[in-house]
C-alpha cells in the first residue's frame, strides 16, 4: 500500500473499513459455498484495520529511530547542517515576524475588512486628522451607513508609582464611539462611551490594556481604583481583551482615556492647526486637527456614498474656520483592517529587501547542505547497496532517506525558533523602534513550512540518487571518497547555484551596507555628538504659562551649572523623527493658493540653536531683548525661505496663522535646514518661536555635554 493511501486511510478510515468489510464478506461467501458454515468475528474489521495502521506507524517509527542513529554516527556533519539551516530558517522567520507585525496582521476585531480609515484632501495634500467638532458632524452625517470612532496618536505620559519612578505609559484619547465602532467587548468592566465625553474633564476614567494591566499591576483587581496619569487621577472602568492594543499594532496602547480629558492630561497635541487658539483646550475647536478617524461600514459597498456624505460637513467646516482660504476639502476612505501608521510606510521596502536577502541566505545554506548530503551519500553507497541486496525495496530505502532529511530539518527548525526570537528583537533594537516582533501562529506556520520544504529537498535528493544507483557495481566497489570527481550527482549544478546565490547576496548586502552607511552619515543639520535629550513628564493642568516660563528658566540654569554640561536648552517637539507640528500660515502681501500654505513649527528656549549645534546663516537668533512684551519674532529654516520667499530675503517679512493676522510673526533670522521630521527626506518648511513669546510649554530638554552624554543621566 502506497504512502499517500496509507496516510489517507489513517486520517479517514471510512474507505479502509469498507474494503476490509468487503474482503471479509467474500471469505464468508466462500465458506458457505464449501459447506463450512458462517464464520462470525464481531471485531474482525477493527482488528484488521488497526493491524494495518499500527504496522504502518511502527514502520515509520523504525525509520525515525534509524535516521536518528545515522545522525548520531556523524555528529560533526549533523552539527554543521543544523547550524547552517537554523541560521537560514531563523533569519527568514525573524524577518517574517516583523513583516507580520507591521504589514500582515489584521486588527483583532470582528470583520476587520469593514474598517476604513478617513482623511481629508484638497486634491493636493492629504490631512490624516480631523477636529473633534468635525468628528461629531461626520457622525451625524454618516449615521445610517457607518459607525465612526476616533483617537489621537498615542503618546507617552508619566504614570505615578508608589516607591518608584513614574512609568512611561502609551496613552490614547478616544471618542465615545471608538470601542463601539470596533465591535469588541471589554474583558472586564466597560468601555469609554459617549457619556464620558459629554463635557471637558467631566469624566476622569480610563481603560487599561490587558498586557499593561498584567505588567504594571500583576493582574490585581483594578476596576474602580484610581491611577495617577500626569498628575490627574483617573478611575479604571475597564480592561481591554487580550491581544487588543489599538489600531496601530506596531505601536501598542497601554491606557485609553476620554477625548474630553485632553486639557487635564496635556496630551494629544494638534497635528494641523487652522486659525485655532493654542491657549484653549483642543476638543471644542474646529481648527485643531488632531484626531485620527475610522469608520466601520455596515456595507463596504457604500464606501463611496459614505465619503460623499462626510465630505459635506468637512468642507463646510473648512469654509467656516478659514474663510480667506479656498479649501475644497473632501473625505477619502482607505481600507484600515490591518491598522496603519508611519511604521507600515517606513518599513515596507526595507523589510522586503531584508526578506529577499534572508531567502538568498537560506537558498545558499540549502544548496550547501544538499551538496554535503550528496557527498555523504557517495560514502554510504555500499551500505545502501547491502540493504537493497537483502531485500529492502527501493521505495522503503527512499522513505528512509526522506525521513533523515525531515529529521535534520526538524532539529534545525527547533534551533531556528531561538534564532528568530533573538534576531527579531535585535533588528528592532537596531532600528530604534519600540515595537516587538509578533510571533503568532502565522510566524510558526511560516517557520514550519520553510522547514518542511527544506527537509523534503534534503531528503529527496539522496533518495533520487539512491534510485539511480547500480547495486551490483556498488557492492563490488571499495570505499568511496566524497571528493572523487564524478562521484556526486548534481554536484556541479549545486556549486554553480551556490556561487550565483552568493553573488546575489553579496551584491544585495553591498547595496544594503551602502544605504546603511549613507543613513549614518547623512547631514541632519545639527550636531548629534555629545548631546543628551530628555522629555520632562510634568503635570500641565493648572500651571499658568507665565509660571512655567519661570520654572523653565530656573531648570535650565541648574542644568547648565552641572559639571560636564556645555549648554542646555528646551523645545516643544524635540529632535526625534516625526516629532513636529504643522500649522496653516498666511503671508503678508501674498495671496494664498487654494490649498493654503503649511509649515512645521517648534517652540524653543533662548540658546536652543547653539545647544543643538544649528547654524544661523543670516540675521540673528533669539536675544535677551525678545520678551513677552516685545513684538513676536521667529527664525525660519532655509526651506521656509526658499519656498515662500523665492529670490528675496525673508528678513523683516511677516506672516501669521490666518489672513486676518499676517503681521503676527516677524522673521529675524534664517537657520540651516535640519532633518528633524524625517532623516530620509529633505527638510520641510519650519519656523521657530521663542518660548517666552509662546503659550506652549517646551518640555523636551537638550543638553550639550563635554564628555559621554550617558554619564550625565543620573545628575
Amino acid at each position: 500500500m502506497g504512502f499517500w493511501r496509507k496516510m489517507r486511510n489513517t486520517l479517514r478510515p471510512g474507505g479502509l473499513n469498507g474494503e476490509v468489510a468487503d474482503e471479509l464478506e467474500h471469505h464468508r461467501a466462500l465458506r458457505r459455498q464449501e459447506g463450512l458454515g458462517t464464520w462470525r468475528s464481531p471485531g474482525a474489521e477493527e482488528t484488521t484495520r488497526n493491524a494495518g495502521i499500527f504496522v504502518w506507524i511502527e514502520s515509520w517509527l523504525l525509520d525515525l529511530r534509524h535516521a536518528a542513529r545515522m545522525l548520531r554516527r556523524s555528529p560533526a556533519f549533523t552539527l554543521l547542517v543544523v547550524a547552517s539551516l537554523a541560521l537560514g530558517i531563523g533569519a527568514n522567520a525573524a524577518i517574517f515576524s516583523l513583516i507580520n507585525t507591521v504589514l500582515l496582521r489584521t486588527l483583532p476585531v470582528p470583520r476587520p475588512s469593514e474598517i476604513y480609515r478617513l482623511q481629508s484632501t484638497d486634491g493636493v495634500s492629504p490631512v490624516p486628522v480631523f477636529s473633534y467638532p468635525e468628528l461629531q458632524q461626520m457622525e451625524r452625517a454618516g449615521a445610517r451607513q457607518a459607525e465612526l470612532g476616533a483617537g489621537n496618536e498615542a503618546g507617552a505620559l508619566p504614570l505615578a508609582r508608589r516607591g518608584g519612578p513614574p512609568l512611561r505609559v502609551e496613552t490614547q484619547l478616544v471618542s465615545g464611539g471608538y470601542f463601539q465602532a470596533l465591535g469588541i467587548a471589554p474583558w472586564r468592566g466597560r468601555w469609554i462611551n459617549r457619556g464620558d465625553n459629554r463635557a471637558l474633564e467631566a469624566s476622569p476614567v480610563a481603560v487599561l490594556s490587558y498586557g499593561f494591566w498584567r505588567r504594571a499591576y500583576g493582574g490585581a483587581p483594578m476596576l474602580g481604583k484610581a491611577i495617577t496619569l500626569r498628575g490627574t487621577a483617573l478611575t479604571v472602568v475597564g480592561i481591554a481583551p487580550p491581544g487588543f492594543t489599538g489600531l496601530e499594532p506596531a505601536n501598542p496602547v497601554d491606557v485609553w482615556a476620554p477625548v474630553m480629558m485632553q486639557p487635564a492630561l496635556g496630551a494629544g497635541g494638534s497635528v494641523w492647526s487652522v486659525n485655532a487658539d493654542n491657549k484653549k483646550p483642543l476638543p471644542p475647536q474646529a481648527g485643531e486637527m488632531w484626531l485620527q478617524v475610522f469608520a466601520r461600514l455596515r456595507d463596504p459597498g457604500q464606501a463611496p456614498a459614505l465619503a460623499a456624505a462626510l465630505s459635506v460637513p468637512v468642507a463646510a467646516s473648512f469654509r467656516r474656520i478659514a474663510p480667506g482660504r479656498k479649501l475644497a476639502q473632501r473625505v477619502v476612505l482607505t481600507p484600515g483592517g490591518r491598522g496603519g501608521g508611519e511604521l507600515r510606510h517606513e518599513y515596507a521596502a526595507p523589510l522586503a529587501l531584508l526578506m529577499a536577502m534572508a531567502a538568498l541566505m537560506l537558498l545558499i545554506a540549502v544548496a550547501n547542505v544538499a551538496t554535503l548530503q550528496l557527498a555523504r551519500m557517495v560514502r554510504r553507497r555500499r551500505e545502501l547497496a547491502v540493504r537493497l541486496a537483502i531485500g529492502v525495496s527501493r521505495g522503503r530505502l527512499a522513505r528512509q532517506l526522506l525521513t533523515e532529511g525531515l529529521l535534520l530539518a526538524a532539529i534545525a527548525a527547533a534551533a531556528a525558533a531561538g534564532v528568530a526570537l533573538f534576531a527579531g528583537r535585535l533588528i528592532v533594537r537596531l532600528a530604534g523602534d519600540p515595537f516587538a516582533p509578533d510571533l503568532d501562529w502565522r510566524v510558526w506556520a511560516f517557520l514550519a513550512a520553510v522547514a518542511l520544504g527544506t527537509g523534503l529537498i534534503l531528503g529527496w535528493l539522496p533518495a533520487w540518487q539512491a534510485q539511480r544507483g547500480n547495486t551490483a557495481a556498488d557492492l563490488k566497489s571499495g570505499p568511496a571518497r566524497a571528493g572523487d570527481p564524478g562521484r556526486v550527482p548534481l554536484g556541479r549544478p549545486l556549486v554553480v547555484a551556490q556561487v550565483a546565490f552568493s553573488l546575489l547576496l553579496v551584491a544585495a548586502a553591498g547595496l544594503f551596507a551602502r544605504s546603511l552607511a549613507a543613513m549614518f552619515t547623512v547631514n541632519l543639520g545639527f550636531d548629534r555628538a555629545h548631546i543628551l535629550t530628555a522629555e520632562l513628564a510634568l503635570p500641565r493642568a493648572g500651571v499658568p504659562v507665565e509660571q512655567w516660563r519661570v520654572l523653565q528658566h530656573g531648570l535650565l540654569q541648574r542644568v547648565a551649572a552641572l559639571p560636564g554640561v556645555r549648554a542646555a536648552a528646551m523645545d516643544l517637539t524635540g529632535l526625534d523623527a516625526y516629532s513636529t507640528e504643522t500649522s496653516g500660515i498666511s503671508l503678508a502681501g501674498v495671496v494664498s493658493p487654494p490649498g493654503g500654505y503649511n509649515a512645521n513649527e517648534n517652540t524653543v528656549s533662548r540658546g536652543f540653536f547653539d545647544a543643538v549645534g544649528m547654524t544661523i546663516l543670516r540675521g540673528r537668533g533669539f536675544l535677551a531683548t525678545d520678551t513677552a512684551a516685545s513684538p513676536t519674532v521667529v527664525v525660519v529654516n532655509q526651506t521656509f525661505a526658499r519656498r515662500f520667499y523665492p529670490g528675496q530675503s525673508p528678513i523683516g517679512k511677516t506672516f501669521g496663522y490666518d489672513p486676518q493676522h499676517t503681521g503676527q510673526f516677524r522673521i529675524v533670522g534664517i537657520v540651516a535646514d535640519a532633518r528633524v521630521s524625517n532623516p530620509h527626506t529633505p527638510a520641510a518648511p519650519l519656523f521657530y518661536r521663542l518660548q517666552d513669546q509662546s503659550d506652549r510649554e517646551a518640555l523636551t530638554l537638550e543638553v550639550r555635554t563635554t564628555g559621554k552624554p550617558a554619564a550625565l543621566i543620573p545628575a
